[in-house]
């Protein structure tokens, strides 16, 4: 079969198809990956063919970065926008790519997967990385998160936000439709989610819904966790010292990154630990660093997340995972959609701190944070039997889902 991954997002969008696409290699599939220019380059790494579509979704975090930050309508503001202009571009570019496949995987926000789907009459699966995607009166859209709710008010955020989608990007889905000589879809949540999504997360870790009116399958957390060998330099830091603290925020970008350097640095201060600062998107950690602190590129969390103290991040899906694997303790700092989710699940799981929202991160709420982290013995022992636990699950085959049950091409 020839299988076309597409996606549209940041790297915690990206990683688990590239996953995907070397499982169905192995068994002798062929294996197309349609996302960012961004991720060129990892595709080319792992030796898997790639089509870009659209532009750099690294520039356009990096020039909506204060939105990013700040949350709120200014976010919301800036998502649409971003969602109006992807929208063309992955309607002209998809169905060429796609041409000749039998199967197209969606993820992220790719609107036209689907679409695409349709117009050659192939199946369509969508693959969900945090539960919270799941319409369901269990808890609220990811698109409002709640630290509290109940099912009435879930059921009735579903509602508003099935309204708002639909208002804001549904008219503009179905021109684009028609362009091709699609009908329009009554209902865009559902046409995008195809008839029944995958769901891949640990159940262990994320909450599956008992409640949900799409059928949908589960198989485990598709970012990989084989550890890999460190840089030298990483590996003589770890070795000269105490395990430090890991503090890193992806994909996410800042308005600021000098100042939430010195964030980072007081804290760490504060506390009296050695650190690794991850640059990441948002060039955290530049300049110089004090002794007993060091800066990093791109490493393997796997391998280095069994090695550090705590695990402070912004909450993607593969970030939480890994660090839940490897067993260690985690502090999560949320910036948008489901890192919300994922904070409040690593709080009931007893395996992290309270989290603490991008915009109410200060050096002393920070600082105290990972020396009340640091110094509970109860927390680290839940983590590491949450991460022997997850670790069990490990090697189970994704791909049998996606080929056994094909579902009809969409969702209409």
């Amino acid at each position: 079969m020839r299988i076309a991954l597409t996606s549209e997002g940041t790297r915690g969008d990206i990683d688990p198809l590239l996953t995907l696409a070397e499982r169905f290699r192995e068994h002798g599939h062929e294996a197309l990956l349609c996302a960012s220019p961004d991720f060129a380059e990892e595709a080319a790494a792992r030796q898997l063919e790639f089509y870009p579509i659209g532009h750099s979704v690294r520039e356009f975090m990096g020039e909506h970065a204060d939105a990013v930050a700040r949350g709120g309508l200014a976010l919301l503001r800036s998502v649409r926008k971003y969602l109006m202009t992807a929208l063309t571009e992955q309607f002209e570019q998809l169905p060429k790519a796609a041409r000749g496949a039998d199967l197209i995987i969606g993820a992220g926000v790719q609107a036209a997967a689907a679409s695409t789907a349709e117009i050659y009459g192939i199946p369509y699966r969508y693959v969900v990385c945090c539960p919270s995607l799941l319409p369901s009166p269990e808890h609220p859209p990811v698109f409002t998160p709640l630290a509290r709710s109940t099912p009435w008010l879930n059921r009735r955020l579903w509602s508003l936000s099935r309204i708002a989608f639909n208002l804001g990007m549904r008219p503009a889905l179905n021109r684009h439709r028609r362009a091709i000589g699609l009908p329009p879809v009554s209902d865009l949540l559902d046409h995008l989610l195809s008839a029944r999504p995958v769901v891949a997360a640990d159940p262990l870790l994320g909450a599956l819904p008992s409640c949900c009116p799409l059928p949908f399958d589960q198989i485990p957390c598709l970012h990989a966790f084989d550890p890999q060998p460190l840089p030298a330099k990483l590996e003589a830091f770890l070795d000269s010292g105490p395990p430090p603290v890991y503090l890193g925020f992806g994909s996410m970008t800042d308005p600021a990154p000098a100042a939430t350097t010195r964030i980072l640095l007081d804290a760490i201060s504060k506390v009296g630990c050695r650190a690794l600062i991850s640059e990441g998107w948002a060039a955290l950690g530049a300049g110089a660093l004090p002794e007993g602190v060091m800066q990093l590129g791109t490493v393997s969390h796997p391998a280095l997340f069994q090695r550090v103290a705590a695990v402070v991040h912004h909450g993607g899906a593969g970030t939480t995972t890994t660090a839940a694997r490897a067993g260690v303790p985690q502090i999560l700092v949320p910036h948008l959609l489901d890192q919300h989710y994922w904070a409040q699940r690593v709080q009931r799981l007893g395996i992290g701190a309270p989290s603490i929202r991008r915009t109410r991160l200060t050096a002393d709420l920070l600082g105290d944070t990972i020396a009340a982290t640091l110094e509970n013995e109860l927390v680290a022992e839940r983590a590491r039997d949450l991460g022997g636990r997850l670790r069990e699950g490990l090697g189970a085959d994704p791909t049998g889902v996606f080929l056994a049950r094909h579902s009809p091409p969409s969702a209409v």
